[in-house]
């Protein structure tokens, strides 16, 4: 039997509660397959595949790129930040070791952490410029439910957080080649006006919540639960596809293949 929206709400709770408990141990790590080759690439053969680890963070997915230098990919929210330090860590990274912290959108549990992190380990800050001011504000948006299941769950995902002020706000393509990853950040807006995609040479692109893996089968794509403007966030899907992206590293659930992910947003329209 389908479960009821407050068996749902319920089950999500619970959920949410969990992971924002702060235990003594790291997040779990996870070293992310490379994409598969694919024959239209144009990418050097020479150009090297970065490491990427996933660390999940119950709420949220951070990634650290490994290239010349690390670049690390979203912070999570406040109540996680202990777990990020000492995942970090166990990777061996330390202070003044990180080239560059890339915050996706201005969302608490993406963005709630990065001051913190900022802090202890001395990286500058790079987040989207048109979502400046919630960043400085420390709270969230208006978040716009797509669905039922997202409106009941707004009051537990709504938190503020510690502001701070961006030290890099990207406007236009950044090259991360200068800090030490082969690839560039994307302005990407809908999902938040500063919206940013992570867009690697080896086909990968870690696109925060574009799009997120589904409840209970995370490598399955679906809908996120909140869009500033729906349909601009999702046709960057199909802009990333075409330009030969193939895997969709998500900040929910993934990886995602990204062709499965354009599909399956194309069989329902956004609300």
């Amino acid at each position: 039997m389908a479960k009821t929206a407050p068996a749902l709400l319920a089950s999500w709770s619970v959920f949410l509660s969990a992971s924002l408990l702060v235990g003594g141990c790291a997040a779990p790590l996870e070293r992310v397959r490379p994409a598969a080759p694919s024959s239209a690439s144009t990418a050097p053969a020479e150009s090297p595949r970065p490491e990427i680890w996933r660390i999940d963070l119950g709420i949220a997915n951070a990634y650290l790129i490994r290239g010349a230098r690390p670049v690390l990919i979203d912070t999570g929210w406040g109540a996680t930040t202990g777990k990020l330090e000492q995942a970090l860590h166990k990777l061996g990274i330390e202070r003044g070791g990180l080239g560059l912290i890339v915050l996706t959108h201005g969302h608490a549990d993406h963005a709630g952490g990065a001051s913190r992190m900022r802090e202890a380990f001395g990286a500058p800050i790079a987040a989207g410029a048109g979502d400046a001011e919630p960043l400085q504000a420390g709270h969230n948006r208006p978040l716009k439910p797509m669905g039922g299941l997202a409106k009941l769950l707004r009051g537990y995902v709504d938190k503020p957080f510690t502001g701070f002020v961006p030290d890099i706000a990207v406007a236009s393509e950044l090259d991360l080649r200068p800090y030490g990853v082969d690839g560039s950040v994307v302005p990407m807006p809908g999902h938040t006006p500063g919206s940013l995609v992570v867009r690697l040479s080896s086909g990968e692109a870690l696109v925060g919540d574009l799009v997120r893996g589904s409840v209970g089968r995370s490598h399955s794509p679906t809908r996120h639960f909140y869009h500033d403007d729906c349909r601009t966030a999702e046709a960057h899907v199909d802009e990333l596809v075409a330009g030969g992206t193939r895997r969709l590293l998500v900040g929910h659930g993934g990886p995602l293949d990204a062709h499965e992910a354009q599909a399956r947003l194309h069989e329902k329209p956004c609300p």
